[in-house]
């Protein structure tokens, strides 16, 4: 299979409703891949613009697990922390070394493994930190407190939050830039309003220095009941592992969603928060009581118009045959917040 298909479909398995995203990633990366952004620093500069929770540091991090096959290869650096310091470049210099600082090369003459570089929230870095960072892009390095490290072989990513004026004017419900039926000319005068837009937002110096700008979409309510069966089935697979079987009932995960529709801006992390508070923190406080074996079954359900689920636990191989029917563990009440 080409090489393109197998990187699309891993992505498609692991990102939920980003498929114009999905698609202009793997383009992206191909073309990189294959050197065909040319320069001497990095492989490919890559911008990812859309409102919160749409899921673009999740597709960076999806990458680095297909590329890598875990997130080892990531070095991430966070832009708002960077644009609160006193000193912006010393806190980019502490984030860069202690992440994995190994897969980027001490000297820019060699060419080190292939990394993923991820600046997220670009947009709250300070403009000199911006123009330095522009630079360091064309010069294939970047000097840190007298260390330099080459970005030779790195993928970097650049993470933009929209406001929701910025996706209804840029994105809607359309895919990307394009609209199926759109004339030409507004295609191209849409892309250069988002051009002029992110040239007020990060400057048109970094703006030059990227190769591809990406949106991302606001997800829709299909997503999140998506999101959420994927985050149950991926907590019930961390279960079954230990030997623990979770069920969730009809009525607890149509609970569940509700609760993950009440905030739709906040996208995939409202629904990690609400499967994180509801579901994983109970079962943890289960499992350090002592109460979760190899073996148990918990059932979570769920009675309206309680606002808290219901967990259940039974054991029955550790009962006798001649042992009384077990009377299910039930515990009253789980936080939300």
């Amino acid at each position: 299979m080409i090489f393109s298909q197998v990187l699309l479909a891993a992505l498609q398995e692991l990102v939920v409703g980003q498929e114009y995203a999905v698609t202009a990633v793997t383009r992206a990366v191909v073309m990189a891949l294959a050197g065909m952004y040319p320069r001497n620093g990095p492989l490919a500069v890559l911008m990812f613009a859309g409102p919160t929770g749409s899921g673009k540091t999740h597709v960076a991090r999806s990458l680095g697990r297909i590329l890598f096959g875990s997130d080892r290869g990531i070095i991430h650096i966070d832009c708002q922390q960077i644009g609160q310091a006193a000193d912006p470049f010393g806190e980019f210099h502490k984030q860069m070394f202690g992440h994995q600082t190994r897969h980027l090369n001490p000297t820019p003459q060699a060419a080190p493994p292939i990394s993923i570089l991820l600046f997220e929230d670009l947009d709250k870095a300070p403009a000199p930190f911006l123009e330095n960072l522009a630079s360091a892009f064309d010069w294939g390095h970047v000097l840190i407190k007298g260390a330099c490290l080459s970005l030779t072989n790195t993928i970097v990513i650049l993470t933009i939050t929209l406001s929701r004026r910025q996706v209804e004017q840029f994105i809607g419900r359309t895919i990307g830039f394009f609209s199926d039926g759109e004339p030409g000319a507004d295609l191209t005068r849409r892309h250069i309003m988002i051009l002029e837009e992110m040239d007020h937002m990060i400057g048109a110096t970094m703006v030059t220095r990227t190769d591809e700008i990406i949106l991302f979409e606001r997800l829709s309510e299909q997503h999140v009941a998506r999101l959420l069966d994927k985050s149950l089935a991926t907590l019930q697979n961390s279960l079954g592992i230990c030997g623990i079987r979770l069920i969730v009932n009809a009525d607890a995960r149509s609970f569940l969603l509700l609760q993950g529709l009440e905030d739709l801006t906040h996208g995939t992390r409202q629904i990690d928060r609400l499967v994180k508070n509801v579901l994983e923190f109970p079962l943890a406080d289960l499992a350090l009581s002592g109460r979760l074996t190899p073996g148990t079954t918990v059932s979570v359900s769920h009675q309206r118009p309680r606002s808290f689920l219901n967990f259940q636990i039974a054991t029955p191989w550790l009962l006798s045959p001649t042992a009384a029917p077990l009377s299910p563990i039930t515990l009253e009440r789980s936080s939300i917040g």
